[in-house]
């Protein structure tokens, strides 16, 4: 299976009118080599439907949820897990989402939870690491970052992906410096690595991404890949940030 270049992240938008919009245009706009190299995390709800659009209209970005429960909460009313993502047709999940952590107090407890369930059905997990700006300000961003990923020290890392997200910059419209994010991506390659190959652990960059800026941080030596958020709700705003992938 191919690791996912661009990440599309919709959180809670989206209508099942513009989710078929959406996928009939990138159908229709990026190639399929360049499809492969792409991951759609719709709101849970429109997992099935995405799933049928995606048959319907041949796509072949792989599906991805953008959060579950873990099995340790069984029986849980409105809760979603892995098993079921599976089945769903769901190869990814993220977790460990800022907005989570802030406002679901998800600590390292319930996301190690959630990891060991993902891993343990056969998903991927796409786990986000990020520095809030009073953390980036009192100069703490590397400090918080490798706290954050000792949870994964005794993981096989060839089934988690890292998605570094400075809190600071998201939805704010204020990116990283170019320089800031490398530093940052080899910092987490070399702390989570085995050997010295930085290849051996993906790590793809989120916060404030859009056509303008996509392409060079991208080509970023320690970036392997885009997670973005408001952005790919527009569909050519995503076919273009796609195709320069």
């Amino acid at each position: 299976m191919e690791l996912p270049r661009i990440i599309a992240n919709w959180k809670m938008e989206g209508t099942s009118e513009s989710l078929s919009t959406w996928v009939k245009e990138v159908a229709e706009r990026v190639p399929k080599k360049i499809q492969k190299h792409c991951l759609f995390c719709p709101p849970a709800c429109y997992l099935s439907l995405t799933s049928d659009l995606f048959k319907k209209h041949e796509v072949e970005i792989l599906l991805g949820s953008q959060n579950l429960d873990s099995d340790n909460n069984k029986p849980l009313t409105g809760g979603i897990s892995a098993s079921m993502l599976s089945d769903l047709g769901c190869k990814f999940v993220i977790v460990g989402h800022s907005e989570r952590r802030l406002f679901f107090r998800e600590d390292e407890e319930i996301l190690s939870s959630k990891i060991y369930s993902a891993l343990k059905n056969g998903l991927m997990v796409i786990y986000c690491v990020g520095e809030n700006r009073e953390e980036k300000n009192f100069g703490k961003s590397k400090e918080k970052i490798l706290e954050q990923l000792k949870i994964l020290k005794d993981l096989k890392k060839d089934s988690i992906l890292i998605a570094y997200e400075p809190v600071w910059a998201i939805g704010t419209g204020e990116s990283a410096e170019k320089k800031d994010i490398n530093e940052m991506h080899e910092l987490i390659k070399k702390s989570l690595s085995d050997s010295n190959t930085r290849d051996e652990v993906y790590v793809a960059y989120g916060g404030s991404l859009d056509v303008n800026n996509s392409e060079s941080i991208l080509g970023s030596d320690y970036v392997d890949g885009l997670l973005i958020g408001g952005a790919s709700l527009d569909a050519n705003k995503f076919c273009n940030i796609a195709q320069k992938s």
